[in-house]
């Protein structure tokens, strides 16, 4: 009886290895035709994917004077207005403070409650719809959020 097993299974391996034998060579996982060497010295990435997106330009730059730009420096005679002119873009919560940020002279820029946005120009109040900004001449003005909203 041992040795009709014995038998049995050397049947069944020689069986199996004939058909291995008579089966098409696998293909191989990776195809060494399309693999390129020699080369030595590849690209540098076109970008850290790792790290943020540079924008391309350098923060705004505080100026030191009073700013002054054509159309909004009011004559002698006339009353100053509200000539600042700037995008409230959406606002970040950082340690239970509100940041706002804003777009002026095509710039972002980063501001909290009692900060200067230009000379003369500080926040009075941030909130996620809008910011209230004082003048020179202590008139308010308030910036609603632009884009979509909720």
């Amino acid at each position: 009886m041992g040795y009709k097993r014995i038998a049995a299974a050397g049947l069944v391996l020689g069986g199996a290895l004939v058909l291995m034998a008579a089966q098409e060579p696998r293909k191989p996982l990776v195809r060494k035709d399309l693999l390129v060497f020699g080369s030595g010295v590849t690209a540098p990435p076109l970008r850290d994917i790792f790290r943020p997106k540079a924008t391309g330009y350098a923060p705004a730059p505080r100026p030191v004077g009073p700013a002054v730009t054509p159309g909004t420096v009011p004559g002698p005679d006339a009353p100053a207005g509200f000539g600042l002119n700037l995008s409230y873009i959406g606002s970040v919560d950082k340690g239970g403070r509100t940041i706002a940020l804003v777009v002026r002279n095509g710039q972002t820029v980063s501001v909290g409650e009692g900060e200067e946005i230009a000379p003369g120009y500080r926040v009075i109040r941030v909130t996620a719809q809008e910011i209230v900004v004082e003048g020179p001449n202590k008139e308010q003005k308030t910036f609603r959020r632009q884009g979509d909203r909720p």
